[in-house]
């Protein structure tokens, strides 16, 4: 007998959900840390908006905000690929 997690994932893999689904928890994940790491007033004036390549592009409202990200923009992407276990970031792209 499978176990219930294996069976989905395979699921997943063949029917290809399975980069939908990491693609949506590795924003999710991404709003969470910014929301634990830098706090609500920054995290108001960000939005992750797709990834492609292993970039995930990030719309901010200001270079201000930008410049801020560039000093934790490295930390955020080894946490994420750390939770997941597996490189789903190469690299954030931010823009205006």
């Amino acid at each position: 007998m499978q176990h219930i997690k294996n069976l989905l994932n395979r699921r997943l893999k063949e029917s290809g959900f399975d980069k939908n689904v990491k693609t949506a928890l590795v924003i999710k994940e991404f709003e969470k840390l910014i929301q634990d790491d830098l706090g609500g007033n920054i995290s108001q004036k960000v939005k992750p908006l797709y990834i492609k390549n292993k970039i995930l592009i990030v719309a901010c409202l200001s270079s201000v905000i930008v410049q801020e990200f560039v000093f934790y923009k490295q930390n955020i992407i080894e946490k994420i690929n750390h939770k997941f276990e597996e490189e789903l970031l190469k690299d954030i792209k931010f823009t205006v």
